[in-house]
């Protein structure tokens, strides 16, 4: 038989309906939407800068106003990176931002009202004013002090153990995807800890954890998760609790330094 010479031709000129097919296809890769009890969740082609998207809600109130909500997610992001978010520097800076992108700023909360039908550009500047606020924990304003003594001890732990602590270890989901844990520390069972620091939306943080920690186990299948907090300045409400036993191998007060002990003995 003869050889024949088959030409696959490769298009490599930009031309504007490329370009739009293309964005296109990320914008819709990016978009999910779903519906949960009488409102709409979805995630934004955008992100914090740890990577994680935006996640917003909208509720319709009236038959033509609707409630859009960042249901406090900006704010406890901010707090979870040691950002104070009560300082006077801080609610200048917010105030600003609510004014430019026309977001309303309650209990920790970011919200918009909007009319029908609803204009997608108000939903982009909102989520534009969200990665806005979000970058303000570049100013670190931080609970040094209080986190110190946390961080110190954990660390303290792990080397009386005989393990060596790695600090903000990222761990891979996948080749794109990465989640910065506070202690990392290799053994035959590898255990990854993650320092509670947030008092805003607590049950939210532990419900992106649960995810996380779910993720990581894909391909990191022996890993111990442990989350520690601080029990003299934080409440734990139960389904936060619940979250925590059922995802971790170990959710206590990192004062309880001999519940930590054991858990490091048995990754060893």
């Amino acid at each position: 038989m003869g050889r024949r010479t088959i030409l696959v031709t490769v298009e490599t000129e930009l031309t504007p309906t490329r370009l739009r097919e293309s964005l296109n296809t990320f914008w819709d890769a990016a978009l999910s939407v779903e519906t949960h009890r009488d409102k709409l969740v979805f995630t934004m082609p955008a992100s914090y800068p740890d990577g994680w998207q935006i996640v917003l809600e909208i509720s319709q109130k009236t038959p033509k106003g609707f409630r859009l909500s960042d249901q406090g997610r900006t704010l406890a992001w901010l707090t979870g990176q040691g950002q104070k978010v009560d300082t006077d520097a801080m609610r200048r800076h917010l105030e600003r931002l609510c004014q430019e992108c026309r977001m309303n700023l309650d209990g920790g909360e970011f919200f918009r009202w909007l009319e029908a039908p609803v204009d997608g550009t108000d939903i982009q500047v909102f989520t534009e004013g969200l990665v806005a606020a979000s970058h303000l924990h570049v100013l670190h304003e931080h609970r040094a002090a209080e986190e110190n003594v946390a961080e110190t001890l954990v660390g303290r732990v792990l080397v009386d153990s005989g393990l060596k602590p790695d600090r903000n270890r990222k761990l891979s989901i996948t080749k794109e995807r990465k989640v910065t844990v506070d202690f990392y520390a290799e053994a035959k069972r590898s255990v990854a800890i993650e320092l509670i620091k947030t008092k805003h939306d607590l049950s939210g943080k532990m419900e992106r954890w649960a995810y996380r920690w779910d993720e990581l186990r894909k391909s990191h299948q022996s890993l111990m998760p442990v989350m520690l907090y601080d029990r003299n300045t934080m409440t734990v409400d139960s389904y936060s609790r619940h979250i925590g036993e059922e995802k971790c191998d170990l959710f206590c007060g990192y004062d309880e330094t001999d519940r930590i002990h054991e858990v490091l003995e048995k990754a060893k």
